[in-house]
């Protein structure tokens, strides 16, 4: 197929997705949202999905009196999008993906048909002709305005706030041991032109520090010293942190089976719903109810309270299943993991280096090893080659640009690896009932932003399902900015 095919072939593409699209959310504009049903004492809740989202939201209904069946496709916890992605946790670091730049700055790279650059967001062919996909990005360039990129970045930051104090909570009680080491991240200006756009982005973020010389940054984190001539200055955040998430999963795992009896059902994925009935809510609109589901192996669980939807990558076509339209879309990312000699230093702060998409973050050193996570790049591939390496040359690159900010790990062992993460059409993750339905919620949609955000998003969650009306904890966050009825 020759160039002028192609653009024919996409152009056509993007026109029928559209029509289909405003057809659809034509008619869906004019449902409106309404309140849920009484809640049950000691409701039970079918949690579908049992990544870092799906655990965290079981964690909080459980906590708060429900009996939690949490269903997973794959053979255990955290094994796809939780499993070994970036371990930053990163209030600082929340621009959205859907901001004011792209169209100028991306858009020509994303489809271009020559030779991308190593950081350029690739889109797969099979992709061009996804209505799906069509369908996301035009909701996702409707976001890429400055006052759409200023109240995204709002939500997130509240959000994210409110997360690390939920996580700080069930650390303290609970007894959950994973690997964590930075504490803060520092962002690094290789050119005064990025030094001021990094202070620019970091002003309404609080505790910042503001490098502006080489020796300041090397003060701060001293094994940058042997690349002091590629500083000009950097931007720290001490409210930063990381951890390894699969561990974190697995403990969660643990306590929610130890203290809180929740039932895990793996190695079965979602083939239908169960809608039993339409009920009536408070105000008389009318409400299908999901009273269970059907799994591949005709299994059914039904008799559910309350559905909720924690499967990330796989929630948009599990939700056309009830013709809901959910634009949450699969990127995919690459990590490479470096393992050193554990006597070797590594860095105490998370590394962020935007412009090459590096971010670089040190796990606690064990007396076997260290290690050194790094996560980067982004492309789409869709739902077929989820968790597949098809670009090593990639995540080479990222090993190559990790090497030159830290030389002294270069003949150590690395390992590539790759996973798609779940994408909302704005970049602010889906958290919420499903309109028109009075027991099926979604917290879904946060993308590379998941460890950083999930806590806070279960929580909302929770409190959402229960209704609660005392907002004391979290007094600057509300629901509705996160609703999955945002896009209709």
């Amino acid at each position: 197929m020759n160039r002028t095919s192609r653009s024919i072939v996409v152009l056509s593409s993007v026109a029928t997705s559209f029509g289909i699209y405003k057809y659809v959310t034509s008619k869906a504009k004019n449902e409106k949202f309404q309140p849920i049903r009484s809640v049950s004492d000691h409701p039970t809740s079918i949690i579908i999905g049992a990544g870092i989202i799906g655990l965290t939201s079981a964690y909080y209904l459980a906590k708060s009196g429900h009996k939690v069946i949490c269903i997973e496709k794959r053979e255990d916890v955290a094994l796809e999008t939780s499993y070994k992605n970036g371990a930053l946790i990163c209030p600082s670091l929340l621009t959205p993906w859907a901001n004011s730049d792209v169209p100028k700055k991306y858009f020509k790279s994303i489809f271009s048909w020559s030779s991308p650059t190593p950081t350029s967001t690739k889109i797969w062919p099979s992709t061009f002709f996804s209505m799906k996909f069509y369908r996301w990005m035009y909701e996702y360039l409707k976001n890429c305005t400055t006052k759409a990129q200023v109240r995204n970045a709002a939500n997130l930051l509240t959000l994210s706030m409110y997360s690390r104090q939920c996580l700080d909570d069930i650390l303290k009680e609970n007894a959950i041991s994973f690997s964590r080491y930075t504490t803060g991240s520092l962002q690094l200006a290789v050119d005064p032109v990025i030094f001021e756009q990094l202070v620019e982005e970091s002003k309404h973020i609080d505790d910042i520090q503001i490098f502006s010389s080489p020796e300041e940054v090397i003060k701060h984190e001293p094994i940058l010293i042997s690349v002091k001539n590629r500083i000009y200055g950097g931007v720290f955040s001490s409210s930063d942190t990381n951890g390894n998430i699969y561990e974190f999963c697995c403990e969660l795992k643990r306590i929610l089976i130890e203290k809180y009896n929740v039932q895990f059902v793996f190695n079965e994925e979602i083939q239908d719903f169960i809608v039993s009935s339409t009920v009536q809510s408070h105000t008389g609109h009318q409400l299908r109810h999901v009273s269970g589901v059907v799994t591949t192996n005709n299994k059914k669980f039904e008799n559910a309270d309350n559905i909720i939807l924690a499967n990330g990558n796989y929630v948009m076509p599990l939700t056309e299943k009830l013709n809901i339209y959910v634009p949450v879309y699969p990127v995919k990312g690459y990590t490479v993991e470096i393992k050193t000699a554990p006597s070797i230093p590594l860095p105490k702060v998370n590394l962020v280096d935007d412009v090459n998409k590096l971010y670089i973050s040190a796990l606690k050193p064990t007396a076997q090893q260290g290690i050194v996570r790094v996560s980067g790049l982004a492309e789409f591939a869709g739902w077929k080659d989820i968790g597949v390496l098809s670009e090593p040359d990639r995540a080479q690159y990222l090993y190559e640009q990790t090497i030159a900010w830290l030389p002294h790990v270069a003949s150590y062992e690395k390992v590539f690896h790759s996973c798609s993460r779940p994408v909302s059409a704005d970049d602010v993750p889906l958290i919420g009932r499903c309109s028109n339905f009075d027991n099926l919620f979604i917290n879904c949609g946060h993308g590379s932003k998941g460890w950083t955000l999930a806590f806070g998003s279960a929580a909302l969650l929770a409190d959402t399902i229960n209704q609660k009306t005392d907002k004391t904890d979290r007094e600057s966050l509300t629901s509705e900015c996160y609703s999955p009825n945002r896009f209709q």
